[in-house]
């Protein structure tokens, strides 16, 4: 399944599987909620919630922590250890965001950083223009180079910062809109040893994990959508993802 708008984050699925060989999608919405199986794969995203009334596999997905599944869902591995509480699973389970997957392929567009160049990642739903924004609409390849030539990053939008936190560039967290997630932001940083404060421009605190952490996340990550693929493999034709 793919989530049906232009959004940075959500487009890393299609880099991710593209890369087993999986090209098949349907967008996630309700009405495609109710006709899916196990084969069906829930990869990158906030998209464990009540919406979902059927059957599927889950490989790397989270939840906002206000909505669990009306179906049972296979669980390969959740975005962190709070989507693993919140749905009563392993917190072995919480492994990590499947963006980790992607670390070297991410490090390998980077550009060489523009001394004092800082960049403003908003969420998609923030209309927002003006000097220093990073659009999360840009193309994927588009938007990691923009963000790499960054000195330092404020986000928004979560997956900006983990690309972020992958190219070894600070970023800071800000709020510019009312109905920020902080769940899927903490839940994020329960794998890479982080708890956020969330500020603005004036009040601030910049983060960037270990070189050793992030290693180790990319090395779990990486191994887990592997395996959960090759578990599949028989049904590959007919997996989907969002």
């Amino acid at each position: 399944m793919r989530w049906p708008l232009n959004n940075f984050g959500d487009n890393l699925n299609d880099e991710i599987f593209s890369q087993f060989g999986i090209t098949e999608k349907v967008d996630f919405r309700k009405s495609n909620m109710f006709n899916q199986d196990r084969w069906t794969l829930l990869g990158l995203g906030t998209l464990i919630n009540k919406k979902i009334a059927s059957s599927m596999t889950v490989l790397g997905s989270g939840c906002n922590g206000t909505s669990k599944p009306n179906a049972h869902l296979d669980y390969v591995f959740v975005r962190g250890k709070l989507s693993a509480k919140y749905l009563n699973l392993d917190p072995a389970l919480g492994l990590g965001d499947p963006v980790y997957f992607l670390s070297e392929w991410i490090q390998n567009f980077a550009q060489p950083v523009i001394p004092g160049k800082v960049g403003i990642v908003p969420h998609w739903k923030t209309a927002i223009e003006g000097f220093n924004i990073i659009s999360p609409r840009l193309p994927v390849k588009d938007f990691i180079q923009e963000l790499s030539s960054c000195e330092y990053v404020f986000a928004e939008a979560m997956h900006g910062a983990m690309c972020a936190d992958i190219l070894r560039r600070p970023f800071a967290p800000i709020k510019l809109q009312s109905n920020f997630d902080e769940f899927k932001w903490q839940d994020w940083g329960t794998t890479i040893g982080k708890k956020f404060e969330f500020g603005d421009f004036q009040n601030h605190k910049f983060y960037i994990s270990k070189d050793k952490v992030l290693k180790k996340l990319s090395t779990t990550v990486k191994n887990a959508l592997e395996q959960g693929i090759e578990s599949t493999q028989i049904k590959l034709n007919s997996i989907i993802w969002c």
